[in-house]
C-alpha cells in the first residue's frame, strides 16, 4: 500500500513540476499573442476535434439562396456580380476565377457547379508583404461555389480570424486593414448567398 502511495505521491510531483516548467516557458510566449489568439485557436481546435476535418475549422461556408424566378445558373451569375460589386466597395478587385469540372463535366454541361474566385487589394496586400512575407500564404482571398449531390450550393471562404489575430497583435493599421478585407469578403459571401445587394 505505502508501495501505489508512494508512486501517486510521485506521479502527482512529476505533474505539477511539469506543469510549473510549461507555465514558466510557454507562459511570457502566449502572453504576447493577441487576446484573441487563444479563444479563435480553441473555435478551430473544437470544430477539428467535432469533425475530425481540419479544413472545417479553418474554413466559413453559407448555402446560396437560389431567387424565385432564377434557374440555378442565373442565381449563380447573379450571385458573382453581386460579389464583385461589394468587392469594389470594399476597394477588392477580382484577379482571377477558374470554373472546375466534376465528374469530368463542367457546370455549364450538366455537371455539378464548382468556382473559384481570387480577390485582391495590391496596396493592402503589399503592406502585409513587407509586414511579414508568409502572408503571401493566404493572398488572394478567396471564395469558392461548391454544388452538393442534392443541387444545394454553398459558398466558402477562408476563415480570417486566425490570420488576424492568431500571433502577436498587429499594429493598429495593419489591424484597421485586415479587419476591412475581412469585412468585405465576409460581405461579399452573405450577400452572394442571399441573391440580394441591398
Amino acid at each position: 500500500m505505502k508501495l501505489i502511495k508512494g508512486l501517486f505521491t510521485l506521479i502527482g510531483a512529476i505533474v505539477v513540476i511539469a506543469a510549473i516548467i510549461g507555465a514558466v516557458t510557454i507562459g511570457p510566449k502566449i502572453a504576447k499573442l493577441d487576446p484573441q489568439a487563444l479563444p479563435e485557436y480553441m473555435k478551430m481546435f473544437d470544430k477539428v476535434l467535432t469533425t475530425g476535418d481540419p479544413a472545417k475549422g479553418m474554413v466559413r461556408r453559407v448555402k446560396m439562396v437560389i431567387p424565385e424566378g432564377m434557374t440555378k445558373a442565373e442565381a449563380f451569375e447573379n450571385a458573382l456580380d453581386i460579389m464583385d460589386e461589394t468587392a469594389a466597395e470594399y476597394g477588392l478587385a477580382m484577379v482571377d476565377n477558374k470554373t472546375m469540372p466534376r465528374g469530368g463535366k463542367l457546370f455549364k454541361d450538366g455537371g455539378l457547379l464548382t468556382h473559384i474566385r481570387s480577390y485582391c487589394s495590391p496596396a493592402i496586400a503589399d503592406k502585409f508583404l513587407t509586414h511579414s512575407r508568409e502572408f503571401i500564404g493566404f493572398m488572394p482571398c478567396r471564395i469558392g461555389f461548391i454544388e452538393e449531390p442534392n443541387g444545394d450550393i454553398y459558398i466558402y471562404t477562408m476563415s480570417m480570424e486566425l490570420m488576424i489575430n492568431g500571433g502577436y497583435t498587429l499594429s493598429p493599421d495593419l489591424l484597421q486593414l485586415a479587419n476591412e478585407v475581412r469585412t468585405g469578403m465576409y460581405t461579399m459571401m452573405e450577400k452572394a448567398a442571399a441573391g440580394d445587394d441591398d
